[in-house]
């Protein structure tokens, strides 16, 4: 599963008729030219004690997943700059440091004495890029107002998500790009152009950390295709037990209505792949406040044969690390998304349990063909469904490979269709 990058990038090269190139990029077409040759991406935004930081693998993943979909499809030339809220952690600048070397980060807010590296970056930009993920949020909408206001330089987003509270922001941009069918449903009501769909760019992230995703493996006594990732969620993320945030009475009382419903699907996923298949399992966190659940409402409650096979995992990780132990395992079961995204766009099976608290998003698994991997935790065959579709994956490995492959062509696809048609001319 790991090649299967490659071989759907020489695959779609050759069903389209792509010459002169030996991957499945941009090919420089002659036929077209630069839009922009310097774009600034507004992303990393999680800040605790002054750093970015890594909260949700998910949301670390989008911008240098965002740069890859850039970078493939982009010409060489063309320089791109990040601009996040604030320095980044130790760990998140490692990731970047190592995939995107040349790529230039300034942080901070124009209105609070800029530095001289921001005000550059803003100055010489040619395009104020909204990387991708769930909108437009608050930060960044005081920065592309401050970029629009201070430059009178075009704006657009790439695939995000999209809620009627969004459209004044959308009218604001010069094109947006949205991730799942109901967001460029909703964004068809501003004015902005070029509302198309475009993947989740979290499918192309690929700065992955070999040496700590290999040594995870070996501490963990974990081999190649010989275990699966499940992770437990929550309807509500408690923000309010890791920030500065009120607490939320009402998000607290409808977790823990739907927490042991929403998870026990997976505690019998976990024991099909023990039991029946001769599988690991590591029990992992994408969101720093998961690790809670991991213990009390997976580990503990399985059979004592079932635990002696799993990992609970006890503290959080770096992105990079996750993505290359989800390369290695069969597959990443759970009631979260982008850990999921990340697993299929590298070839490996993902299923979303998806509560209706989080939006539309899960509904990009649709649009690459993936919709029986998608199971919405309130339909009434809720827990027969994920185990069905687990037990499906686990013994049909080539049908799995099949949709895995046809899920990248569409991927890669849209991808290019989107840049072309927004970055070129």
């Amino acid at each position: 599963m790991q090649i299967l990058r490659t071989v759907n990038i020489l695959t779609m090269s050759l069903c389209l008729g792509i010459t002169g190139c030996t991957t499945f990029s941009p090919c420089k077409s002659k036929e077209k030219s630069l839009r922009y040759r310097h774009i600034l991406l507004r992303d990393l935004r999680t800040v605790k004690d002054g750093k970015v930081i890594n909260f949700n693998i998910g949301t670390t993943a989008h911008a240098p997943a965002t740069l890859a979909v850039l970078k493939q499809y982009l010409p060489e030339d063309v320089k791109i700059t990040v601009w996040a809220d604030a320095p980044l952690a130790p760990e998140v600048a490692a990731m970047m440091s190592r995939r995107f070397p040349d790529v230039p980060i300034v942080y901070g807010d124009m209105e609070k004495t800029p530095s001289e590296a921001l005000l550059k970056a803003v100055d010489d930009a040619d395009l104020f890029l909204v990387s991708s993920g769930s909108g437009i949020a608050g930060s960044v909408r005081r920065s592309l107002d401050e970029f629009k206001a201070r430059t009178g330089k075009p704006a657009g987003a790439y695939a995000i998500g999209c809620t009627p509270g969004l459209l004044p922001y959308l009218d604001k941009l010069d094109f947006v790009w949205l991730r799942d069918p109901v967001a460029a449903e909703i964004a068809k009501k501003s004015v902005c152009p070029i509302q198309g769909w475009a993947p989740d760019a979290v499918f192309d992230f690929d700065a992955v950390d070999t040496e700590n995703a290999a040594r995870f493996l070996r501490e963990n006594n974990l081999r190649t295709g010989e275990f699966i990732c499940c992770i437990p969620g929550q309807r509500c993320t408690p923000r309010w037990k890791y920030f500065n945030t009120p607490f939320n009475a009402e998000k607290t009382a409808i977790n823990e209505k739907f927490e042991e419903h929403d998870n026990a699907p997976l505690r019998e996923i976990i024991t099909v792949a023990v039991r029946e298949f001769g599988l690991k399992v590591l029990i992992c966190p994408e969101q720093i406040t998961e690790i809670d659940l991991i213990r009390p409402r997976i580990y503990d409650q399985l059979p004592a044969d079932v635990q002696k096979q799993c990992i609970p995992m006890d503290k959080m990780w770096a992105a990079d690390t996750a993505l290359g132990v989800y390369r290695a395992s069969r597959g990443v079961f759970g009631v979260e998304i982008h850990s999921q995204v990340m697993a299929v766009g590298s070839g490996v099976p993902g299923v979303v349990l998806y509560p209706p608290q989080w939006g539309s998003k899960g509904e990009m698994w649709k649009s690459i063909g993936l919709a029986d991997w998608y199971i919405t935790t309130d339909s009434p065959d809720y827990a027969q469904r994920a185990v069905t579709v687990a037990r499906k994956i686990l013994s049909d490995p080539a049908g799995t490979d099949q949709k895995l492959r046809r899920a990248r062509e569409i991927i890669d696809s849209a991808n290019r269709s989107a840049i072309e048609q927004s970055f070129l001319k």
